[in-house]
């Protein structure tokens, strides 16, 4: 079973992929899909569609795991994380894939044990999990989108 998780953003979106056979989950491989910071909204959003579907092709998933948008004080922000996102689904979409989405506490609490953990501490139990080194994880976007993959391994895929 291979998951493909995503943390969406429009200047860094994170994605992972994890192979999970019987109760053994590997990490195949991670990274960042980084849209240019110039271009305009839709080219940026072209950007996560296309990198997206390029991913699907490399590595037929099964499941597809997005992170929820959180909505904090900037509704601006949860707007452009939102439209990240829907680039991430058109494509799940376009495959036919089947796609499943988890907010932020959740992903915590299935790979820390606490819904309210930091940032940190989701790459702390990453890095621990994977027994990866710390220049394994250029950015916690990274951190993030293998948290969520982990997350969609877990409570998906029993």
């Amino acid at each position: 079973m291979i998951v493909l998780g995503f943390d969406p953003g429009l200047t860094n979106t994170g994605y992972a992929v994890l192979k999970k056979e019987l109760n053994q989950i590997s990490l195949i491989e991670s990274g960042l899909v980084k849209p240019k910071k110039g271009k305009s909204l839709s080219a940026r959003l072209f950007t996560i569609f296309s990198e997206t579907s390029k991913l699907i092709e490399i590595f037929s998933p099964n499941l597809i795991v997005v992170e929820n948008v959180f909505y904090g004080k900037n509704v601006q922000s949860a707007i452009k994380l939102g439209q990240a996102k829907a680039s991430i689904m058109l494509s799940a979409e376009k495959y036919n894939i089947d796609m499943v989405d988890y907010s932020p506490r959740e992903v915590k609490q299935s790979i820390v044990g606490n819904g309210s953990a930091s940032k940190e501490q989701v790459a702390f139990m990453v890095k621990k999990i994977f027994k990866l080194k710390d220049e394994a994880l250029k950015s916690t976007d990274v951190s993030d989108a293998i948290a969520v993959a982990w997350c969609g391994a877990n409570r998906k895929l029993k």
